[in-house]
């Protein structure tokens, strides 16, 4: 058993002993490739919502025998988009306060048939219901999607040792993002088959039903429940996390909602996340403007959430990385690392967006190529605020990002409103080669006020977190002891917990028993 205990010096200034095990393959790893792949899939259903509206009110198909095609106009369809994000909001701190506790596999099959069971009657659902029984089905997946963050925590904790918990956890949150560029090119690819768009809606269905199938038939809510783990493994496991529990404190809510710290992260957060449901929702709209197709425009859509993906992988790595080593300490503070990372990411979206609606119609791809650099700088941008928390808290750093993530998918959850009313009355303002269809106009007013209002909004929301945000530590962060921790960061630091170590003598016992077997 390779497993040795080594010095550490904790954030604060506190000196630990934690756990140090040697990484080694394990059925774990296959419960983990499990969890990746309900993230692709979720991240599949959440990504191609936007083309999935284009194509029910595509008129180029209305002649077709195959499929029925909605006049619905842009307010109808932002009110069906921003019922998904409404409802994914509000589950969010119930789902964080009550669901963590049972971390059960059970949890995640009911997601994956919720949202499956309603992808196979979506059709149905449309044709027969109309637009506010699509509205409610879209509200009930976005509830169900938002339970799935919790319950992948209370997983992680009790599958893997803590050395392993943040990497995977890293990996997890990928494959949300790797499910949104997969599914943008082949919605728009299905959208030219016979069915339409309901073929789109009948392979999600497929997918997510199979996935149901295979995670509750092959995984397990915990290495004991599981028939393949060794008892190799499940020793490994336990005794490399036996020295460590979960911080069971108060939370402080009444600090740390008068704290300007956590609003100034939130006010950063909130803006991030009104720029990426823009991009997600009506990026694809916005494209099919330019005079190329649905199917086009789905491919064009993906390209940002690579660049985005491909930046913040690199970039917070290395800027970790800098933060720890301390070669800037003499110069730098942390806080004004944080907003200096936050401003190179931020002010540059907020000019791109008020920057594209004001290039000219004919230099098309200057416009996409801006519109794919604005959105991937945001993957730099979550190397400032989100990093933020870490830097001030100590004891709730997941408490207070579940709570600015609350309140930014709220924020968020009005973009799609807010693109219905200003779009008014047009269906799906489409421009096919300089020849508009019958019935159907591009205003590019209208798309001017839509990016020059988020490019304000943006800009308000950074330039409040580049004035109040600190990183200094508060001190209801203090409760009166010296602390020895591990982060584990859970889905982009929505899991973000620390746990303690337990007392000397339990560790020295466990490693004289390592010895003894040696």
């Amino acid at each position: 058993m390779n497993v040795e205990l080594f010095k550490y010096k904790f954030q604060g200034g506190f000196d630990g002993v934690i756990t140090k095990t040697k990484f080694k393959i394990g059925v774990r790893h296959v419960q983990m490739l499990y969890m990746f792949l309900c993230a692709v899939v979720m991240g599949a259903l959440r990504g191609g919502v936007g083309v999935q509206l284009l194509a029910v009110v595509d008129s180029s198909r209305r002649n077709d025998t195959y499929i029925q095609i909605q006049d619905w106009d842009r307010r109808v369809q932002g009110t069906i988009l921003s019922s998904f994000f409404f409802g994914y909001a509000l589950m969010l701190l119930p789902a964080e306060m009550y669901l963590k506790k049972l971390g059960d596999k059970f949890v995640i099959t009911s997601v994956l048939l919720t949202n499956g069971g309603l992808s196979a009657a979506m059709p149905t659902i449309v044709n027969r219901g109309g637009w506010a029984a699509m509205c409610n089905a879209h509200f009930l997946m976005g509830m169900t999607q938002a339970c799935l963050s919790p319950i992948n925590r209370a997983l992680l904790s009790e599958w893997l040792p803590p050395a392993e918990r943040d990497g995977f956890a890293r990996f997890i949150d990928a494959g949300i993002y790797l499910g949104m560029i997969a599914a943008l090119p082949l919605a728009g690819l299905m959208t030219e088959s016979r069915l339409g768009w309901e073929l789109l809606f009948y392979s999600q269905a497929m997918m997510t039903l199979s996935m149901a199938a295979i995670w509750s038939l092959l995984t397990a809510a915990s290495p004991d429940q599981h028939q393949a783990v060794g008892d190799f493994e499940k020793e490994f496991i336990k005794e490399a996390s036996a020295g460590y529990r979960e911080k069971r404190l108060q939370k402080p809510w009444r600090s740390i909602l008068k704290s300007r710290q956590v609003w100034a992260v939130a006010c950063a957060h909130a803006a991030g996340n009104a720029l990426f449901i823009f991009y997600l929702v009506n990026v694809p709209l916005y494209i099919r403007t330019m005079g190329f197709t649905l199917k086009e425009s789905a491919q064009f859509s993906m390209l940002p959430f690579i660049v985005l993906l491909v930046i913040h992988l690199t970039t917070a790595p290395t800027i970790t990385w800098i933060s720890k080593t301390g070669f800037l300490t003499y110069v730098f503070s942390a806080t004004y690392l944080r907003k200096s990372v936050n401003a190179l990411g931020g002010f540059p979206i907020a000019i791109g967006l008020m920057l594209l609606p004001n290039i000219t119609v004919e230099w098309i791809y200057l416009r996409l190529s801006v519109l794919i650099g604005t959105f991937g700088l945001l993957g730099l941008q979550y190397s400032g605020f989100l990093e933020n928390i870490r830097d001030f808290t100590e004891n709730y750093s997941g408490v207070i990002f579940v709570a600015s993530s609350t309140f930014a998918s709220m924020v968020g959850a009005t973009i799609p409103l807010l693109t219905g009313l200003v779009l008014n009355h047009d269906v799906v303002c489409l421009v096919i080669i300089n020849t508009p269809t019958a019935g159907q106009r591009d205003d590019p007013y209208r798309w001017r006020i839509l990016f020059c209002t988020l490019g304000g909004f943006y800009a308000t929301c950074n330039v409040i977190y580049a004035v109040i945000g600190s990183s200094d530590r508060p001190a209801w962060d203090d409760v009166g002891k010296n602390k020895f921790g591990y982060h584990n960061s859970v889905l982009a630091y929505e899991g973000t917990q620390e746990v303690e170590l337990l007392d000397l003598d339990y560790r020295n016992t466990i490693k004289k028993k390592h010895e003894t077997r040696a």
